[in-house]
């Protein structure tokens, strides 16, 4: 599966939105059995940036939909 599958590139706009963010993954975690992941600063964009990739493809498409039905 291309990495493009599990990976996803997040940015925050604002500390609310961080906070919203940290509270999303951990309840994500929980309720998912606490998979594998690395979650990184992206250094590279303008502001505040995540990108977090999980090692199961299929958890990683899960969270991408996730997130992005909240954002």
């Amino acid at each position: 599966m291309p990495a493009s599958d599990f990976v996803t590139d997040i940015c925050i706009a604002s500390a609310d939105e961080a906070a919203r963010f940290s509270r999303f993954v951990q309840g994500f975690l929980s309720a998912n059995g606490f998979p594998f992941v690395m979650i990184h600063n992206l250094l590279e964009t303008t502001g505040e940036g995540r990108r977090v990739v999980f090692e199961d493809p299929g958890v990683g498409a899960k969270f991408a939909s996730e997130w992005g039905e909240l954002a």
